[in-house]
């Protein structure tokens, strides 16, 4: 196990812990429900035993507080609040696409409603806030539990309104590829530019090393974005959860398509057009789109992504070992492109 396999392994146990104080064990629908999405029940409320994933966000912002010497102990409060948005919106997501499988097991509204799915991701927003808040009992300083709870709230719009941009997209067929960089900006990269500019504001880092976390973090959550629309079309049903070609069955607007549509290989422009009519058409777009050059341009411009985030942090003065755990981090995040 690598260092950074030890510590992710601890910094999710003590985040879980968080979580569960947070959210707490009252048995009505309400909480159950959350506690149904996170993998620790199942969908008659018996506790289960699942993974809780990688939690890379909170894995993130410890990491950074650590980086920047502060005390991962006091940082705990704020690594569960990143979660708990960054599942909100997984549960708001769903209801958005329709989506009916989220690792491997029926998502929330298919078996409540689309009504109690977004009211349940509605009261994990607001624990993320109360979660938040709860630095102070941590020792953190008031200032900059402010400071930590602006940069989440912040960042929290740019997630809603990159959403925005991405269910709009569905509805064109002339998205440029700058457009999906706005949405991606904020759709996904937020959620890793705040993890790691919030880490090193706990730990009362200088205003220019917060920037520079801050930066490194929408590089790795862009090509963290491009290497999932790479799953989306090509990934393995028992990796991803989803079944293969979701975003082609949704007419995502993703970097592989976009990059492919200005090609047009073949009529996929007018193909993709066309609403889905059944599961042998996915390997035909997905075929057209590679063709097209959309996995390989994807795959390269996610390792540029990673690259980019590294500078920043060597730039910033971080080095040695320090470097080689965000060299690792974000090898997780965007690795699954060589």
């Amino acid at each position: 196990m690598s260092d950074l396999e030890q510590r992710a392994t601890e910094y999710r146990e003590l985040v879980t812990a968080e979580m569960r104080t947070v959210i707490g064990d009252a048995p009505d629908g309400l909480f159950a429900w959350m506690r149904y999405h996170l993998g620790w029940e199942d969908a008659q409320g018996v506790p289960v035993t699942a993974s809780p994933g990688k939690m890379i966000r909170p894995v993130g912002l410890l990491l950074a507080t650590e980086l920047c010497g502060g005390d991962v102990e006091r940082a705990i409060p704020a690594a569960a609040a990143i979660e708990l948005v960054h599942n909100f919106s997984l549960l708001h997501d769903d209801v958005e696409d329709r989506s009916d499988r989220r690792r491997d097991r029926p998502t929330l509204w298919t078996f409540t409603s689309e009504a109690q799915a977004i009211n349940t991701g509605d009261g994990m927003f607001t624990l993320a806030r109360t979660a938040m808040l709860n630095l102070q009992d941590r020792g953190v300083p008031a200032e900059l539990t402010l400071r930590a709870v602006r940069e989440l709230d912040e960042a929290s719009i740019r997630l809603v309104h990159g959403q925005f941009f991405d269910i709009s997209f569905e509805e064109r067929q002339d998205v440029t590829l700058d457009e999906y960089i706005t949405m991606a900006s904020g759709k996904t990269a937020a959620m890793f530019a705040a993890p790691l500019a919030i880490g090193a504001i706990v730990a009362g880092a200088s205003e220019a090393t917060v920037e520079a976390f801050r930066t490194a973090g929408r590089h790795i959550g862009l090509g963290f974005q491009m290497v999932d629309d790479v799953l989306g079309i090509w990934g393995d049903p028992a990796v991803t959860g989803k079944p293969v070609g979701d975003d082609i069955r949704s007419r995502k607007m993703t970097y592989p398509v976009i990059s492919a549509l200005e090609r047009d290989p073949s009529g996929l422009k007018s193909l993709y057009a066309t609403p889905f009519s059944g599961e042998k058409e996915i390997e035909a777009i997905s075929r057209l789109i590679e063709q097209g050059g959309g996995r390989e341009v994807t795959e390269q411009r996610a390792r540029e992504e990673r690259d980019r985030a590294l500078a920043v942090i060597e730039d910033s003065g971080i080095a040695g070992e320090g470097l080689e755990h965000l060299h690792a981090y974000a090898s997780v995040a965007i690795g699954r492109v060589s």
